[in-house]
């Protein structure tokens, strides 16, 4: 039996299209054994799927003290003679970001074994641009991915099955689902509360994840402008199952990592997307871009993001909904967790 070691974490958008991969890997005879971060939401996915997996330290590099830099760098040779014995001779090794892949990375190389990178965003990051040149390909996730390195093959971002699966539109509602990422967006969360009143009086309704930590400060916004129990409005910090909740709206508020991005393309949702101007190499803003110069999404810039072209986006929507709902069915969609297989000659 063939081995998949996958590597990456920190965030659900490094970890879904490993596991999409290793869905779609369940009945090749092939094993999928997971290096994540400790941050507790990978524990959670993954015990709840049955895999193996290794939780890695948090090393970050970037955005931090030299002190804290230090001591980074002292765990990451804790991490990478882990991996050492958890990457065996003949494992195939995909990373999929995040500084949890960084260790295996490594290890793979010494090892000489089958190194594979998927870059999920539109500009590649650091570490993968280090490493691709030891890979056997590069998956990437946009066609026009800036600073791409390797061997690169266009595959799209993995889905897992259930947002394939999503009957699409055949014609506009009012249904707004809200989501700012597992951590929640403040922004986002303003943005919407402040437009809400407008948007429940002209009859929306409005499902609303605000992200675990803001959940509570949200809940204030929406009971300081009397909309808390409305009968339109659920608020919730997070989403067991985004899927379903895809296919319960019409319009999508979101930022725009790349999971996001190719999950509502696949569910054949408009969104507008609200890019986080701090995410590496500013990743997000050409995310979102790629959706709109495809006619099926709205990207508004934080820098310029206010309550009025929030609600302008949402008129349009409204005013050109058939035509946005074309646009997104004919939106380029890709079988990725099958492209990368058979790349990596396991599918």
């Amino acid at each position: 039996m063939k081995r998949l070691v996958i590597a990456g974490g920190g965030t659900g958008g490094h970890l879904y299209p490993g596991i999409a991969v290793a869905q779609y890997l369940k009945d090749k005879d092939v094993e999928c054994f997971f290096i994540v971060s400790d941050r507790g939401l990978e524990r959670k996915v993954l015990s709840g799927l049955g895999y193996g997996f290794y939780e890695q330290k948090e090393t970050p590099l970037k955005g931090v003290s030299l002190g804290t830099r230090v001591k980074s760098l002292f765990r990451l040779l804790g991490e990478i003679k882990k991996c050492f014995s958890l990457i065996k001779k003949g494992d195939i090794v995909l990373l999929t970001g995040g500084f949890a892949s960084a260790a295996a990375a490594f290890v793979a190389v010494v090892k000489r074994n089958r190194l594979y990178i998927h870059e999920q965003n539109s500009v590649m990051g650091l570490t993968n641009r280090i490493f691709a040149g030891f890979c056997d390909k590069v998956f990437l996730s946009f066609p026009e991915t800036a600073n791409a390195a390797g061997n690169t093959v266009v595959a799209g971002n993995p889905v897992r099955a259930e947002f394939k699966n999503i009957k699409p539109l055949e014609k506009g509602g009012k249904r707004i689902l809200v989501m700012g990422g597992s951590q929640g967006s403040r922004l986002v969360n303003n943005l919407v509360a402040g437009a809400a009143g407008a948007l429940l009086d002209k009859g929306y309704a409005i499902y609303h994840q605000a992200g675990g930590k803001l959940l509570d400060e949200t809940k204030k916004k929406y009971i300081e402008f009397g909309l808390m129990d409305h009968e339109n409005l659920t608020l919730a910090g997070y989403i067991d199952n985004v899927a379903e909740a895809l296919e319960n709206c019409d319009i999508v508020i979101a930022r725009s990592g790349s999971g996001t991005v190719f999950e509502v393309t696949n569910a054949g949702r408009y969104a507008i997307y609200v890019p986080f101007k701090a995410a590496a190499d500013n990743h997000q803003f050409y995310n979102a871009l790629y959706a709109e110069k495809q006619k099926g999404a709205k990207v508004i810039a934080e820098d310029s993001a206010n309550i009025g072209k929030l609600l302008e986006a949402i008129e349009d929507y409204e005013n050109n909904c058939d035509l946005y709902i074309e646009s997104v069915k004919n939106m380029k969609k890709y079988e990725s967790a099958v492209i990368m297989a058979g790349g990596m000659n396991i599918g």
